[in-house]
């Protein structure tokens, strides 16, 4: 896994700097949030890992038609 994964770095900060911040200066809020902040980021970059490789065999099986349905989803979006 990452130790440093750039999109949970710019989430911590945004969610920071926008929802922390401006409504408490506290020393223990600052640290409070960013625990949890780091809790989430942990867990949403472990759920990331653990689904893709449980859909990894799937994904090496039908490489082929999972390669088709993800080039014609972003056309269909954009069509309709």
């Amino acid at each position: 896994m990452q130790f440093v994964n750039i999109k949970v770095i710019l989430y911590g900060i945004t969610a920071l700097s926008s929802f922390i911040l401006p409504y408490s200066r506290l020393l223990f809020t600052i640290l409070w949030a960013i625990l949890m902040l780091s809790l989430a980021g942990f867990l949403g970059t472990s759920c990331w890992a653990l689904f893709g490789s449980l859909f990894q065999s799937f994904f090496e099986r039908y490489r082929k038609p999972m390669n088709l349905v993800m080039a014609l989803l972003p056309v269909y979006c954009a069509v309709r």
